[in-house]
């Protein structure tokens, strides 16, 4: 199976960190966090910081703009200190978010956490994007990828790609990828993307609770902004309910807030459209990686989704 994290050992990662940071460094700790980064956390002078190395400087940037931009906003995201290259290696530097990531969370703990998860998300959603412009990845100026969203939500699976997905059509023919499998659910995923709001709204992009950590049922930081958009503040529901159904969060995201008299419109339409998208993203993620489970997998939960829907 590939990996597509840089290759490092916590002695190589502590080497960087010296050269870094200097010799005041302490405490390095691995974080097994995410598919395309190393993740170490770290003391300098006393202060809990973490690490992220990986291939690709640009997400790097995107994230210390999106942490200069919006860390202030009232939303728990750790603030990014600094971007740069050691050697060959890509890093940026954030500070230590207390509490426990709530995947690794009992379920009675997990469920104490989702109230204010709510509120932390509907704080999220009030997040005002202007004066950036644009839907669809945050390029590292702040500015969206696309003209739309629905342009953007189609493109990311054109045949045409450049950086990690360049040639993955390729995979039809050379993994497990079935184009007719693909082809079906990107046809059920494009009936959908047209329920989506023309406002636009800071996006996540990766809102699962591996990103997520809270300690004393208060969410103290949502990580990783990688992925992150402007574009349809459902997305991130649906991430969520792909990874952990049983949540129910999207249904209390909207409960809570038609108490405040505020409805969702095509609710259902737009969760459904992009829990497709997360899937197919993720088969074809799966058959690049190798992961025949997890592409079985996720392959039986959309096909399960498509039969609910019907």
């Amino acid at each position: 199976m590939r990996s597509f994290k840089p290759e490092m050992n916590i002695e190589e990662a502590l080497g960087y960190l010296r050269q870094i940071e200097g010799e005041g460094v302490s405490d390095v700790t691995p974080i097994d966090m995410g598919e395309l980064s190393k993740v170490y956390s770290y003391t300098k002078n006393g202060k809990d910081l973490v690490i992220h190395f990986k291939n690709d400087p640009e997400t790097l940037k995107k994230v210390k703009f999106i942490s200069d931009q919006y860390a202030s906003c009232g939303v728990p995201m750790p603030r990014i200190f600094e971007v740069g290259t050691c050697g060959g290696a890509h890093y940026s530097i954030a500070e230590k978010v207390a509490g426990t990531p709530i995947i690794s969370q009992a379920g009675p703990d997990i469920r104490g956490v989702l109230p204010d998860l709510v509120r932390q998300f509907t704080r999220m959603n009030q997040i005002r994007v202007e004066p950036c412009s644009g839907f669809g990845w945050i390029t590292p100026s702040g500015e969206g990828s696309a003209k739309t969203w629905a342009e953007f939500l189609a493109s990311t699976f054109d045949v045409e790609q450049e950086g990690f997905y360049h040639g993955w059509t390729s995979l039809f023919e050379t993994s497990f990828l079935e184009k007719d499998v693909f082809d079906r659910i990107y046809a059920a995923m494009m009936e959908r993307i047209g329920y989506a709001p023309e406002e636009r709204y800071l996006v996540h992009g990766d809102f699962h609770f591996g990103n997520m950590l809270s300690m004393n049922h208060a969410v103290t930081g949502i990580v990783d902004w990688e992925m992150a958009m402007y574009g349809d503040f459902m997305f991130d529901l649906a991430v969520l309910h792909v990874w952990a159904p049983k949540a129910q969060f999207p249904q209390r995201v909207r409960e809570a807030w038609a108490e405040e008299g505020r409805s969702i419109p095509y609710f259902e339409e737009r969760l459904l459209g992009y829990q497709l998208f997360k899937g197919l993203d993720g088969l074809r993620f799966y058959a690049k990686k190798g992961d025949q489970p997890a592409y079985d997998f996720m392959k039986n939960h959309l096909f399960a989704l498509l039969e609910q829907a019907e």
